[in-house]
């Protein structure tokens, strides 16, 4: 929520003019929550301004940290005791 918010507030830089998906806050932060695949934005767009910057830093470390824990949960519930 926090990174659809902050992103809405200002514009990002597009990496190719006039090529790639329109800019959408709430599909950009979420791919930069799944560090695996992509749905196209991560690539599409960057951010001059710092504070968009560092928080999508943020959330791709989030993103790395969430998919860490889901794995150790999920491998620790495969194993038989």
């Amino acid at each position: 929520m926090l990174g659809t918010l902050a992103f809405r507030t200002q514009s990002p830089t597009p990496v190719k003019q006039g090529e790639g998906a329109p800019f959408q806050p709430l599909v950009h932060a979420l791919d930069l929550l799944i560090p695996i695949g992509g749905l196209g934005q991560r690539t599409a767009w960057y951010w001059t301004a710092p504070g968009p910057q560092w928080l999508a830093y943020a959330l791709l470390a989030s993103g790395w940290v969430l998919t860490t824990a889901i794995v150790a949960g999920v491998s620790r519930s495969l194993q038989k005791d």
